[in-house]
């Protein structure tokens, strides 16, 4: 009995090596990276920010023949409606866009649309410097929208776009220009400016990828637009002013210089990517 004991142990001790040989070793579990974030892709979104305008406009005043005014008075004249125009405010809009991702290089277009609702006035109440007689002379700009279209070129770190844009600027500008003499202008001189106007832009942002198909930006846009001449006349058919004589009608011509008008714009933006 102890033999077949003993035998049985020997042959257990053989075998556990030769069925450990056997045993397959399994290979570790690899787990699939998961795939690189793409801005491929068009998107819509919104926008809100910061808009400052710059500009100005000069005033040169002409007497017609016979002339309004006492030529000793124009330079007076002229200065009371020479004037910066600057304003600032709340920006708001929308944009779309779409991009194409080659490796880390990132194509695009963007169209936006924003309110602006910019307004800015000058003047009021002056007095001749010559007799000291009072006449108003008031004068306001406005900027009602921008639009703009865009390329965009930009780098991509994963779920970070950085990106420089440019092109083309749309705006609707207004000026207006009043003036009056109490009581010899009955008819008052009105220039006015209501012209939608093309420019320029230029800009640099970031983007960055929240989740799903969200993303939040930051962007700075520079646009800028050229300058126009207003005119406006005054008649005075009653032959009374400063510079009337007698009881003929006279005049003057208002000539406006409205000064390039450059808009800076700092915002953020949402957007949302449709495919």
């Amino acid at each position: 009995m102890k033999k077949l004991v003993v035998a049985g142990i020997a042959l257990g001790a053989l075998m556990v090596p030769a069925m450990a040989a056997d045993m397959r070793v399994k290979a570790p579990v690899l787990k699939t990276p998961p795939p690189a974030f793409s801005w491929s892709g068009c998107y819509i979104g919104g926008n809100a920010g910061g808009a400052w305008e710059n500009a100005s406009n000069s005033l040169v005043v002409a007497n017609t023949t016979p002339g309004y005014f006492t030529p000793a008075a124009i330079p007076g004249v002229n200065a009371s409606g020479t004037a910066d125009m600057n304003s600032s405010g709340f920006t708001g809009g929308g944009q779309v866009g779409c991009n194409w991702q080659s490796g880390q290089t990132v194509w695009g277009v963007e169209v936006d649309i924003e309110s602006l609702n910019q307004s800015t006035s000058f003047g009021g109440a002056f007095r001749y410097t010559t007799n000291n007689a009072p006449y108003f002379l008031i004068g306001s700009r406005s900027t009602d929208w921008l639009f703009t279209a865009r390329p965009r070129i930009g780098w991509a770190a994963d779920r970070a776009l950085f990106y420089v844009t440019g092109g083309l600027a749309v705006a609707k500008l207004n000026f207006n220009q009043f003036f009056a003499e109490p009581p010899f202008t009955p008819t008052p001189e009105i220039a006015t400016l209501s012209t939608t106007q093309v420019g320029w832009t230029i800009g640099a942002g970031i983007e960055w990828a929240l989740y799903n198909n969200w993303s939040l930006k930051g962007e700075y846009l520079f646009a800028e637009f050229d300058g126009n001449s207003v005119i406006g006349n005054l008649v005075n058919g009653s032959g009374s002013g400063p510079g009337c004589v007698g009881l003929f009608a006279c005049g003057a011509t208002f000539t406006n210089s409205v000064s390039r008008l450059d808009v800076s714009i700092l915002r953020a933006g949402l957007n949302y990517r449709l495919y």
